[in-house]
C-alpha cells in the first residue's frame, strides 16, 4: 500500500474506534469503564486529526511524530484494556476495539517502513 492510503486508513480507523470508544461508554456496556474509554475516545480522535494535518509538525518527514504517538497511543490502549479485559471480562465491543487497535499500529509501522526518514 501507499502511505497516502495507509495514512488515510489510519484516520479512518482512529476516528472509527473513537466513536467506537464514545459509544461503548455512553452506553455502559462495560461497567466502570466509562472514564477510561471515554478518556481513549477522546485520545483517537484527536489523534486522527493530528494524522490527517499532513503538515510540517516538527518531524523531518510530515507526519511521522502523529505516526508515532498513533502507534504509542494504541499500544498503550491495547495493553490497558487487554489487561483489564482478561481479568474482569466485557462486551464483545473490547475485543473489536482490539482488533481495531491492532490493524492501526500495523499500518502505523508499514508507513514508516514506506516513508524513511528524511535527512537534515
Amino acid at each position: 500500500m501507499k502511505p497516502r492510503i495507509l495514512r488515510h486508513l489510519i484516520i479512518g480507523l482512529l476516528i472509527l474506534t473513537g466513536i467506537f470508544h464514545f459509544a461503548v461508554a455512553l452506553l455502559g456496556q462495560a461497567p466502570g469503564m466509562a472514564l477510561p474509554l471515554t478518556v481513549f475516545g477522546v485520545l483517537y480522535t484527536g489523534l486522527s486529526f493530528f494524522v490527517r494535518r499532513d503538515v510540517n509538525d516538527g518531524s523531518k518527514n510530515h507526519s511521522r511524530n502523529a505516526i508515532i504517538a498513533t502507534i504509542i497511543v494504541c499500544a498503550t490502549g491495547l495493553a490497558l484494556g487487554m489487561n483489564n479485559y482478561l481479568a474482569n471480562g466485557g462486551p464483545l465491543a473490547l475485543p473489536i476495539m482490539f482488533a481495531i487497535d491492532v490493524v492501526i499500529i500495523a499500518a502505523g509501522a508499514m508507513w514508516l517502513m514506506k516513508t524513511k526518514k528524511k535527512k537534515a
